[in-house]
């Protein structure tokens, strides 16, 4: 099962990809989470992690060939059955840059080989190869969008490259409620035509700033929290069951 989590980048996929990561680690899946996103941030923030140079997201695509599925990827001390790829602190992101195709496709056939599931938080722009091929080889490729002009324009503009890469029909529209009311169905870009989910607001992911701590994660036991690791349980069966 191999999900790319996409969309306008601060839309909260790293939060959603985080979040979704720990419930099918504590489902019994061996999972790999895979952060992308060259700009915001690392997906190792959220899990307390700091990831070598030489164990880094950048290292691993760059000797892919010669490696090992745990080579490439780091265990998550705090999660079990949850291993991470990520950017290094020191890493420079005009050299991930340079990452070729051919790269990017060995390193994602790589870990899909020796994970029952795959997440690729990618960036938002399918310039990178690594996002892009992610994409393309997905079984399910989750859109996460919030209620906003801006993310309304976002896919507006995306909708040809959408329908190029022919990948419409594996998207499933994760849509975070920003607790300001009205009729969230509207936000609803490229026809929901895999179907779309609505996560509930919650004042902890809500008030977030960077990388925070997976919701899954907390001892939090206020009903906005519950109802959130409730619908992103759901999710994930509903993608495991569909994968």
């Amino acid at each position: 099962m191999h999900i790319s989590v996409w969309g306008k980048n601060g839309s909260g996929k790293s939060t959603v990809a985080s979040n979704l990561a720990c419930a099918f680690a504590k489902d019994g899946y061996k999972t790999a989470l895979v952060g992308a996103n060259r700009f915001f941030g690392s997906i190792q923030y959220c899990f307390d992690m700091e990831v070598q140079p030489e164990r880094s997201l950048r290292a691993a695509l760059a000797g892919a060939g010669g490696l090992s599925a745990q080579d490439c990827l780091v265990e998550c001390p705090s999660v079990k059955n949850l291993s991470v790829a990520s950017l290094a602190d020191s890493d420079d992101c005009a050299g991930y840059r340079k990452v070729r195709a051919e790269m990017a496709v060995r390193f994602i056939k790589l870990i899909n080989a020796n994970y029952q599931c795959v997440l690729i938080d990618c960036d938002e722009s399918v310039e990178d190869p690594l996002s892009m091929y992610s994409l393309t080889l997905s079984s399910k490729i989750l859109y996460v969008t919030r209620p906003s002009f801006r993310s309304v324009a976002f896919a507006k503009a995306y909708e040809p490259i959408v329908t190029g890469l022919q990948i419409k029909e594996q998207l499933h529209v994760v849509l975070i409620d920003d607790g300001a009311g009205g009729d969230a169905a509207l936000y609803i870009p490229f026809g929901a035509a895999g179907g779309y989910c609505v996560l509930p607001y919650c004042k902890e992911i809500g008030h977030a700033r960077g990388a925070s701590p997976p919701l899954m994660l907390t001892k939090s036991v206020n009903r906005a929290s519950a109802r959130y690791r409730n619908e992103m349980s759901r999710l994930a069966k509903t993608l495991a069951a569909n994968g």
